[in-house]
């Protein structure tokens, strides 16, 4: 309470109760798995492209299932995103030592990142001056003849061993470079000058530098992987709400050992269902073709609220084929459906808001110049009941999303549609993010005024933006809490404010149904 002790006028500010929730993104995608090269184990934010080729590379081969997932999702619509590298038990990075005029080695030049990406990469030290006490340092690759060929952005000149120096070796390198980075012997005279270590080494008259060796890519993933890095990490990403995991189908084992399953799959389905604020896009194998509902049960597919599975496989232009330099490369090269779906999640998320099913006519894909196979009405009678959702080519509208079911279709029918699911953990999450606030306040009327005014605020105002089934606001939603209604004596004496949030959630239109019947002319 504030003292008067004077007489005179006194000015106080007194808080509304007004603490108004924001809604929280719904369509930040996280992928999960093997990337040519970057950092391991730590989710990295991009909002394009580009943002992934400079913090992971270029797409170099039909094999890069990461960066060919990740060119889908910002083809089709795709926003923030975050990269997260994994890499096997026993990855190694490459790495190279050099000598310097006094000591060998002086320096070790290490590539960035683990992996075999980086054996490619050749050093290259010239104009060695033993005077000035500096020396340039490269780093490029070989061409085809077999000579050196520095990155533009990797040639670093005028380098020093002296930790004083502006120029200082460690500094630069490691401040400037994004493929290598420089570590100095323990104990290094500041006269140390790197030199030239193979000069005309193969006898073609040119320095064509030595090569970073040893990178390793390690083991292939395995489930403890990924529940380490998303026991580990992810948890701690709140704002993750779609996963993908390039690379990873739920056939693990060969269709001969009826045995169909995936590792990665299975834990990060239990990461969804235990933390409740994302869901999983699933693929299958490129070369399975779902023909039957049959069929489809016997894959035993997981019957999760939190996970979509889509069919089939996209072919798309492969970014790598060019008729003067790459005559002989595949023209169009295959790209798991998720990454189209969860482009096109944030497509539409942003026209319309997460309450809208992503499929139908307005979610034409971009960049399809195939489907794997093609999906006709006999087929998806059989795949739809199962929560399989298609993807189709439709007369005048292209390639689309066919389908918007979860896979709990027959197991949970309560959340069989994906806006369903996806508008409950918007709603969750935003309320969990905006109520912070109400934790230790006096648990009693003020309090409970106060929860039940924000929140209806917050929901009134999705009602308006045509979240939710009902003409009325009563009709489509409900904010409870108080005592002898959401709350007794004993939770408030265990410190527990207990509020019960209602929704009627909007489902698609999935079967539109026009009956036509003869009028009867009037007598």
């Amino acid at each position: 309470m504030p003292s008067y002790l004077h007489p005179g006028v006194y000015v106080e500010e007194i808080p509304s109760g007004s603490k108004p929730i924001e809604g929280v993104s719904t369509s930040v995608t996280a992928f999960v798995g093997a990337a040519n090269r970057g950092p391991i184990g730590v989710p990295v934010l991009i909002g394009k492209l580009d943002d992934y080729i400079e913090n992971f590379g270029a797409i170099e081969s039909e094999s890069d299932v990461m960066g060919l997932a990740i060119l889908a999702f910002y083809l089709n619509g795709g926003k923030a995103a975050y990269l997260c590298r994994l890499a096997g038990a026993g990855s190694v990075s490459a790495s190279l030592a050099l000598p310097g005029s006094t000591t060998d080695p002086v320096l070790t030049v290490t590539a960035s990142s683990p992996g075999a990406w980086a054996n490619v990469y050749y050093v290259r030290i010239s104009n060695s001056n033993l005077a000035a006490r500096t020396f340039d340092l490269e780093v490029g690759v070989r061409d085809a003849a077999g000579t050196f060929e520095a990155i533009e952005s990797e040639v670093f000149a005028n380098l020093s061993m002296d930790n004083t120096d502006e120029n200082f070796v460690e500094l630069v390198v490691n401040n400037q470079s994004s493929l290598v980075t420089i570590s100095l012997a323990s104990v290094i005279d500041p006269a140390e000058v790197v030199v030239d270590t193979n000069l005309d080494g193969d006898g073609d008259g040119n320095d064509d530098g030595e090569a970073l060796t040893l990178g390793n890519d390690g083991a292939a993933l395995s489930g403890s992987d990924y529940t380490s890095f998303y026991n580990n990490v992810l948890r701690k990403f709140r704002d993750v709400s779609i996963i993908v995991l390039p690379g990873q189908q739920w056939e693990e084992n060969p269709p001969a050992s009826g045995n169909y399953s995936n590792a990665a799959i299975s834990a990060t389905r239990s990461f969804c269902e235990t933390y409740k604020r994302s869901v999983l896009l699933m693929d299958i194998p490129e070369t399975l073709e779902l023909t039957s509902g049959a069929f489809v049960s016997s894959l035993s597919l997981p019957t999760s609220t939190y996970m979509n599975l889509y069919y089939p496989w996209i072919q798309i232009a492969n970014p790598l084929f060019n008729e003067d330099t790459n005559p002989l490369a595949n023209r169009t090269v295959g790209v798991p459906p998720s990454a189209f779906a969860a482009g096109m999640y944030a497509r539409i998320d942003g026209r319309r808001g997460v309450w809208k099913a992503p499929a139908g006519i307005e979610t034409n894909l971009a960049g399809v110049a195939s489907l794997q196979f093609n999906v006709e009405d006999l087929e998806q009678d059989q795949l739809n009941p199962n929560g399989v959702n298609c993807i189709r080519k439709l007369p005048s509208y292209g390639s689309v999303i066919w389908g918007s079911r979860t896979l709990s279709t027959k197991a949970n029918p309560e959340w069989r549609y994906v806006p369903v699911r996806r508008t409950a953990i918007f709603i969750e999450q935003s309320i969990f993010n905006g109520i912070q606030w109400a934790v230790f306040e006096p648990n009693d009327h003020p309090l409970w005024g106060s929860l039940r005014a924000n929140i209806s605020s917050f929901m009134n105002g999705l009602f308006r933006s045509g979240a939710f089934q009902g003409a009325t606001a009563k009709e489509a939603y409900f904010v409870r809490c108080g005592l002898g209604d959401t709350m007794t004596q004993g939770d408030i004496d265990r410190g527990q404010v207990i509020v019960i949030v209602g929704f009627a959630p909007l489902k698609p239109a999935e079967f539109v149904i026009v009956r036509i019947q003869q009028k009867v002319g009037e007598k």
